[in-house]
């Protein structure tokens, strides 16, 4: 089983213009609302590819409705109600070019009895999923360490641990040297302190990395498409030429792509291969193009 937590859900409420113009009034072509926060993106993916999942994390007074979303969709949810709102994030679409504009909420606050109900949680689930994910930004109150105890304690029961975050939280956490890490391009810059500007750099910091202890690494770049490593190989994929509808959630995408890969015992160029298929379709939302993409990516081995 897997398991997904969400330390901060979201309401997202999309609005999509046809031409957005800062500073000025703006009128809404269309708009909608949605369940989000990173790792419950990871398991609506995962879902649309056929796996169930476990959904953890806290959910606000304003957000009942999540759990039973999730539900319809074949997700387990496990989510702590706590006082305060969940997180309502506004994001604005650029139909002209597809760019995305984002304002996101803090979250409610988190008090340390909450925070130990949750690591009771995490342990429970860790005994009974293989695979458990770490993803997204933090709700007020918790110190960012807080994935690095987290993936502690998932690895002392024997689960896989992933990592998609970002700053001093991802830092903290890779000190807990989890299984795999799907930074992007930005935050690896911000994780080792200088630009890298030479793709084959990116390769190098992946390659120190994984030396110091964790399997996996896949950085994505956007639209450069993305690199994966391992142990075994470094492989470059590269993006397809699509009418993308939204960049959003394609990063959560990617990470549910790599766990259906691994489950299904894929090797290094398929998983990367897969998890890059995930990410396509998620920008044109269409998953039942996802065997046809597998075939189309373009993968080069570089190591």
């Amino acid at each position: 089983m897997i398991a997904t937590v969400t330390l901060n859900p979201a309401i997202d409420h999309t609005v999509y213009v046809e031409r957005f113009v800062p500073c000025s009034l703006n009128r809404a072509a269309d708009s909608e609302y949605s369940i989000g926060g990173k790792g419950i993106n990871v398991s609506k993916v995962l879902a649309e590819l056929g796996i169930s999942s476990i959904a953890l994390g806290f959910l606000g007074k304003n957000a009942g409705h999540i759990s039973d979303e999730l539900k319809e969709m074949g997700i387990t949810p496990d989510f702590i109600e706590v006082p305060g709102n969940t997180r309502t994030n506004i994001k604005i679409i650029d139909r002209s070019n597809a760019a995305s504009t984002e304002v996101n909420e803090p979250g409610p606050w988190i008090t340390p009895e909450w925070l130990n109900e949750l690591k009771e949680r995490v342990l429970y689930w860790a005994e009974r999923c293989e695979y458990i994910t770490f993803s997204g930004s933090l709700p007020q109150g918790l110190n960012e360490d807080i994935y690095k105890e987290l993936i502690q304690i998932a690895k002392e029961k024997g689960a896989r641990t992933i990592l998609d975050a970002d700053g001093e939280s991802l830092r903290k956490g890779l000190e807990s040297a989890p299984y795999m890490i799907k930074p992007n391009i930005h935050e690896l810059k911000n994780l080792v302190g200088h630009p890298l500007d030479d793709e084959r750099e990116v390769m190098n910091v992946c390659n120190e990395i994984i030396s110091s202890g964790i399997e996996v690494v896949i950085v994505s770049m956007g639209s450069k498409g993305s690199i994966y490593a391992d142990s075994k190989g470094v492989y470059r994929a590269y993006p397809l030429e699509l009418d993308v509808k939204s960049t959003v959630g394609a990063g959560d995408a990617m990470v549910a792509g790599f766990l259906y890969a691994v489950d299904r015992g894929f090797d290094g160029e398929s998983t990367a291969r897969f998890a890059a298929a995930s990410s396509s379709c998620r920008i044109i939302s269409d998953f039942k193009r996802i065997r046809e993409f597998y075939e189309r990516i373009r993968i080069e081995r570089w190591q």
